[in-house]
């Protein structure tokens, strides 16, 4: 979600917090919970891949992501490899390099081994709406609310891609429950502060 190139969005959004807003949604839940085929109750249980899956975590939370796609990459071809985590985290390591195009394949191939976990669905829709291809980001968005419906970043992300589309009601309704479920969240009252602007100006 870079930044609005149209509109009166600068007015209000520079560029430069549009991207620091998607990157708080994405650091805030990218970092994929013990559940699925991590989610084991013993580290020696763990298989290669989610050994150097949890490996990849710890250095992504680091920053470390030339370290992460290194490590990572080598394995990502190999059949017995059945870990969502290991191309969960190879996807993280790939957005923040600016890689999109790699960090959505990565993603998908966590989905296709783990396809409810709502982390990874929000964290391919991130990847698609960094690209601006908000409508595949909207389909997600929306696919992870249905089964979690409290899930913040999945609404303010799906509130984002709503208002880079210049769907300024979709994407005040989402900001609406942000603030429901957070009412001190200041990015999504500085985003309904500017939608409703905008939709007082169409009147």
């Amino acid at each position: 979600m870079k930044g609005i190139s149209r509109g009166e969005g600068q007015r209000f959004f520079p560029s430069f917090f549009l991207l620091s807003f998607l990157l708080a949604l994405i650091i805030g839940s990218c970092f994929f919970p013990a559940q699925g085929a991590a989610q084991q109750t013993k580290r020696e249980g763990l298989s290669f891949f989610d050994r150097l899956a949890e490996e990849a975590t710890l250095l992504n939370k680091r920053a470390q992501y030339d370290k992460v796609v290194t490590m990572l990459e080598p394995h990502k071809g190999d059949k017995r490899n059945d870990s969502a985590l290991f191309f969960n985290e190879l996807g993280i390591a790939y957005r923040h390099k600016g890689k999109l195009s790699e960090s959505i394949q990565a993603y998908q191939a966590a989905i296709s081994r783990d396809p409810e976990n709502p982390v990874i669905m929000k964290n391919m829709a991130d990847a698609f709406t960094l690209s601006k291809e908000y409508t595949q980001a909207i389909e997600l968005y929306q696919k992870v609310l249905e089964s979690n419906p409290r899930f913040q970043q999945a609404h303010a992300g799906l509130g984002l891609a709503y208002y880079q589309l210049e769907k300024y009601r979709e994407a005040l309704e989402q900001f609406e429950i942000v603030l429901k479920l957070d009412p001190k969240d200041e990015q999504a009252k500085k985003f309904r502060e500017a939608i409703l602007k905008k939709l007082r100006r169409k009147k």
